[in-house]
């Protein structure tokens, strides 16, 4: 019975304190969830602020009545794939009215100053000058109205640069957007409808693997330097480009030629003249040649001879230079990206004449890097 109530004791006991801890562990708990409370408030509690309708643009800085302006956010020229630009830029309403900009155009244009004579010449006239034209649209796809100072972004892509431009060069390059041209809007300020931005061209940064067998000769010009001692009278002058060092001139197929006839063209002493050259070829025969392959030419080298048919027999013309340019593209009419315009230079050695006795022919050859190698006269094209 002892033992019994011993136990019944230590049993009483334990319930006891298992009671205690249950009761208090409740009460620990809140006491750490109030200290968390008071730890995240701040001390010192500002009411939230109202939210309010935003303030309509300020016209303090807005050009009374309409202004369209137009920037130039970023221009990225890639050399890749015949050449492209994308430009992003940004259409604003600088003036204190909405502007209906529906069907507005954005027009990108070109400006560099030809480093060749044989370079097109830029032909779109904005405001007295010409530049190339590089892309553009309209801009319908910006919504109709623009509030006073809402500006918008865009971007319009210029694609086949490669076409007319030949950008493997160290020149800088201006790009100019052209936003309402033709003056759709009538405006307070014309003279923030434009923007320029400037690049480089990419002269030792791209140089891609390509097949030169692709690439073709399409056009080729001839510009002659005449010295100081100079006596010649509107003679007839013929000119072949022949795509090798060696070749039978019998015949000047696949060769580039052109004539001058007599009384035609006056070669005066101290002047410079340059002449295109076309293709003979077959009447079926198209740009596709391996004859006039850049690959052909790589491993043949070329030739120049121009014959000389004096005027009068005491005719002499003193020549101090010849130069070839030579343009090569592929198929769709893009540029050889480093080898698109080759120009090789001639220098004549003293007293180089053509004359009505000996000399007649000035024959000037290239190797197979287009470099020149070698000038001489001949009297017949048998001594080619």
């Amino acid at each position: 019975m002892k033992i019994a109530s011993l136990t019944t004791t230590i049993l009483l006991l334990s319930l006891t304190a298992s009671s205690q801890v249950s009761v208090q562990r409740p009460t620990e708990v809140k006491k750490l969830q109030s200290t968390e409370v008071m730890r995240k408030t701040p001390v010192n509690t500002l009411p939230s602020p109202v939210a309010s309708t935003p303030d309509p643009v300020s016209t303090a800085n807005l050009t009374p009545g309409k202004d369209l302006s137009v920037q130039i956010r970023s221009l990225q020229y890639n050399p890749a794939n015949g050449g492209s630009v994308q430009v992003n830029y940004v259409v604003k309403n600088n003036g204190t009215e909405a502007l209906d900009i529906n069907n507005i155009g954005i027009q990108g244009y070109l400006d560099y100053s030809p480093a060749r004579p044989t370079d097109p010449a830029p032909s779109w006239p904005v405001n007295g000058k010409n530049y190339f034209i590089a892309g553009g649209h309209v801009l319908s796809s910006m919504p109709a109205v623009l509030s006073p100072g809402q500006e918008k972004e865009g971007v319009f892509n210029c694609f086949n640069l490669a076409r007319d431009h030949y950008f493997n060069t160290a020149a800088e390059y201006t790009y100019m957007v052209w936003v309402d041209k033709d003056k759709k809007i009538s405006e307070a300020n014309e003279a923030n409808n434009f923007a320029v931005y400037k690049f480089r061209g990419y002269q030792g940064q791209y140089q891609p693997a390509v097949s030169a067998s692709q690439y073709y000769l399409t056009n080729a010009f001839i510009t002659i330097r005449t010295g100081a001692d100079n006596k010649e009278k509107e003679s007839e002058v013929n000119f072949r480009l022949i795509p090798a060092m060696t070749k039978d001139l019998s015949n000047t197929q696949n060769e580039f030629i052109a004539k001058v006839p007599k009384n035609q063209q006056s070669f005066s002493p101290n002047s410079s003249a340059t002449f295109p050259l076309n293709l003979f070829m077959s009447a079926t025969a198209n740009l596709v040649n391996p004859a006039t392959s850049l690959a052909s030419f790589n491993q043949n080298g070329l030739g120049l001879a121009m014959e000389y048919k004096a005027n009068f027999l005491l005719d002499a013309w003193k020549i101090e230079q010849v130069e070839l340019t030579l343009y090569f593209k592929d198929a769709n009419g893009l540029y050889h990206p480093t080898q698109g315009i080759k120009t090789i230079k001639f220098n004549m050695p003293a007293n180089t004449f053509l004359d009505g006795f000996g000399k007649k022919i000035l024959v000037c050859k290239a190797d197979n890097a287009l470099n020149a190698v070698s000038v001489k006269t001949i009297e017949k094209f048998s001594e080619y």
